[in-house]
């Protein structure tokens, strides 16, 4: 039995190590919003906006302006976040500034990325929410450019761009980045209608190792930044495999070759079961499948208990035990 002061003693470390835990395992505080800048597979309507319904094309069952038969990626993080409505499109009020078609630069139109942070997103953000999400996610349109005659050169200047969009945002004190690398450009129904799968393939690879190196080297030079990146390559080439051979039975995707029902030169393949909605861009479901596969990447690190926390929870712990065996010893 523990004497009264040991009693006591031990009531007052249990109420510590109970108190301790209920700071430690809450999550850590949430996104306080999120930003989204880039092309088509981000876009939820901008361009659509912009042209007054003229693109995506109307002739195609595009939903509510996405280049998708249903909601993108982005829209399935946001939700999974609780910051649904921050990935409505800029131009009807969101804080999602991608638009479909959007290159990796400042010229052109429709606005590239760094047209989007520079000219859409800065004039009004001279400080950036260090708790927000900042996603940029762009260089298919560069790739497929580059295919057709700028070559490895024009990738390099679309990794720059990038690289620099998210030195601007950490410039401005955002802490969160998630960046993401291009699927298989060479499998999509477009490059195989074209006649371009090697060369497309090829650019993607150079594309995707330079990202590979983001993460070490923004994190290396901004302190407290913290850069995620998808693996959408892996992922698209994960799905393709299942439905090759294992019949769609880990990803319920079994048409990886052509556009879904409905979008032109599809072979009749419900969009619920294909990889692609039209020849280039993915499916509702597949968006479905890489926004879970970004909420899975980017939740686990909102979840994590402070290591300061942690390092007294163990104190406390640790004091009770030596108090009772000091006790024994008597």
């Amino acid at each position: 039995m523990l004497s009264n002061s040991w009693r006591q003693l031990a009531r007052w470390i249990n109420a510590l190590v109970f108190g301790l835990v209920a700071v430690c395992c809450q999550p850590a505080a949430a996104f306080t919003g999120l930003y989204a800048f880039g092309d088509s597979l981000s876009d939820t309507g901008n361009i659509y906006i912009a042209t007054g319904g003229a693109q995506p094309s109307p002739g195609q069952p595009y939903f509510n302006g996405r280049f998708s038969n249903g909601p993108v990626w982005v829209e399935t993080l946001a939700a999974g976040l609780g910051l649904a409505s921050h990935a409505a499109p800029f131009l009807a009020g969101g804080s999602n500034y991608a638009f479909g078609g959007a290159r990796t630069g400042t010229s052109g139109s429709p606005p590239g990325v760094l047209a989007q942070l520079g000219g859409l997103w800065a004039p009004s953000h001279p400080v950036a929410d260090p708790n927000a999400l900042y996603i940029v996610v762009a260089g298919l349109n560069d790739v497929r450019d580059a295919r057709s005659g700028g070559g490895a050169p024009a990738v390099d200047a679309a990794q720059q761009n990038l690289f620099s969009a998210v030195t601007l945002l950490a410039q401005r004190g955002a802490k969160h980045v998630l960046i993401a690398n291009l699927a298989d450009l060479g499998a999509t129904p477009e490059a195989a209608a074209l006649g371009l799968q090697a060369p497309s393939t090829a650019l993607t690879l150079v594309f995707n190792a330079y990202l590979a190196t983001f993460e070490a080297a923004l994190e290396g030079t901004f302190t407290g930044l913290d850069v995620d990146l998808l693996d959408m390559f892996g992922l698209d080439a994960a799905i393709r495999q299942d439905a090759l051979n294992n019949g769609g039975a880990t990803y319920g995707i079994t048409n990886v070759t052509s556009p879904c029902a409905g979008f032109t030169g599809s072979a009749g393949a419900s969009c619920d079961v294909s990889l692609f909605s039209d020849a280039l861009h993915p499916s509702a479901r597949t968006h479905a499948i890489l926004g879970a596969a970004a909420l899975d990447l980017i939740a686990p690190a909102q979840q994590a208990p402070e290591p300061g926390t942690l390092a007294l929870l163990g104190l406390g712990l640790a004091g009770l035990a030596a108090a009772r065996r000091r006790e024994k010893s008597r």
